[in-house]
């Protein structure tokens, strides 16, 4: 992203919840204070599954049922949730039964230009290591590829086609630097239609932009990007559905809960384009709610349904130890990270780092945008070290930096 204070996210990851909790959560206070939510259950355990238009708990049997209506099937995850992605594996391995070969899978993971490398990968032509090598998976999405394994284990097995939904890298920096409206005719072209005029997906990505300490910055390349980023995943998904390959195909698509969560991310964009029927599933970290206190999935300034299905799950143990450096920062020219703000309180000012310090490399590997540094701080956990060589006034400058938690304010 052009500014941000990093919390090694990528858009909209922010909604991660952070507590741990116990197996069941009575939330009958909280949800009496929502009145929106007079229709979801006021108890939930781990495992349960809602239809929200009801309210009702069904089990799985029923819930696969709803499939034979779909074209489409939007199974959400919390990236870091290996719950979120053991439900979409579930779901994946209920489609292969009841439909045969006659599916296709889509994941926000890979990128449009590595859709050959999948290709070689569901064929059996190309080892682990080098689909994550060629798709630059570390470095392109740096999540545990362990957490997505068996999804595509069981894909190269039953030769299910896998659809690199997500934006180039290339394009979402041109777009992350420069705004739409900023984009070159060419890389103009490169585009799908992309729709900035949502009046409730633009509140709800204005809220979680600014949900955040400190934060501050270009909202609006922010939101260019977010949407950039969920039109070329619904431009990806309906082209293919309309193309001979896909023609008839049922399609299972695997992406982070906030592209699809009240359905005006990806799914109303898909829907735009192609008028095809779908359901979206929803993976709900369980927490405790005080009581006043809105219902998350409820909120009172988007009275929209938040899904079709909502699946209960754990929150995950890495949440709570996630490293968070604490700085504002910004490209600036080609090929330079400047720090714009330091967190007060956090392991940056702990550091050393400053104001118009130019970060050149993270441990030895070299930093050229802001997604590098977001990238290389999704790797680290609370409590690991990291070397920063920095540009201070035209002196190169080795600062280590201790990750630790940031008291709140």
């Amino acid at each position: 992203m052009d500014t941000k204070f990093l919390f090694s996210h990528k858009p909209l990851l922010f909604l991660e919840l952070y507590l741990c909790v116990s197996l069941i959560y009575v939330m009958s206070a909280a949800v009496e204070s929502a009145g929106d939510v007079k229709n979801f259950p006021s108890e939930l355990a781990i495992g349960d599954i809602v239809h929200v238009t009801t309210g009702e708990k069904i089990n799985f049997p029923q819930l696969a049922d709803f499939f034979d209506g779909a074209r489409i099937v939007y199974v959400g995850e919390v990236h870091t949730n290996v719950e979120s992605h053991e439900f979409q594996l579930q779901v994946l391995k209920e489609f292969y039964e009841r439909y045969g070969n006659n599916i296709a899978i889509g994941m926000e993971m890979f990128k449009r230009p590595y859709q050959h490398v999948l290709d070689k990968w569901i064929n059996g032509e190309i080892s682990e290591e080098e689909l994550l090598r060629d798709t630059h998976w570390k470095q392109e999405w740096g999540y545990d590829y362990g957490l997505y394994k068996g999804i595509l284990d069981f894909a190269r097995g039953k030769k299910i086609p896998v659809i690199a939904l997500n934006v180039s890298k290339e394009l979402q920096k041109e777009v992350s630097r420069k705004g739409l409206d900023g984009l070159s005719n060419s890389d103009k072209e490169k585009l799908p239609k992309i729709d900035t005029t949502d009046f409730y997906h633009r509140r709800y990505v204005k809220k979680v932009f600014e949900g955040h300490t400190d934060m501050s910055g270009d909202f609006e390349k922010f939101y260019d990007v977010q949407c950039v980023w969920e039109d070329v995943m619904a431009d990806s998904i309906s082209r293919y559905l309309l193309s001979p390959q896909g023609k008839g195909r049922k399609f299972l698509a695997f992406m982070g809960d906030s592209h699809i969560v009240f359905h005006f991310g990806v799914p109303k964009r898909v829907f735009r384009r192609t008028g095809l029927p779908y359901y979206t599933i929803y993976t709900y970290e369980l927490e405790p709610i005080e009581s006043g206190e809105e219902h998350p999935l409820f909120p009172s300034d988007i009275p929209l349904q938040p899904a079709d299905f909502v699946r209960v799950i754990h929150p995950s143990e890495r949440k709570e130890k996630r490293a968070v450096l604490g700085v504002m920062i910004r490209d600036i020219g080609m090929d330079n990270v400047v720090i714009q703000d330091v967190l007060k309180g956090s392991p940056a000012e702990a550091a050393g780092l400053q104001v118009g310090d130019i970060i050149l490399s993270m441990d030895g590997q070299q930093i050229k945008e802001t997604q590098d540094v977001i990238h290389h701080l999704r790797l680290k956990d609370m409590g690991a070290k990291c070397q920063i060589d920095i540009s201070r006034q035209g002196k190169k400058m080795p600062v280590d930096v201790s990750f630790f938690e940031i008291k709140k304010r």
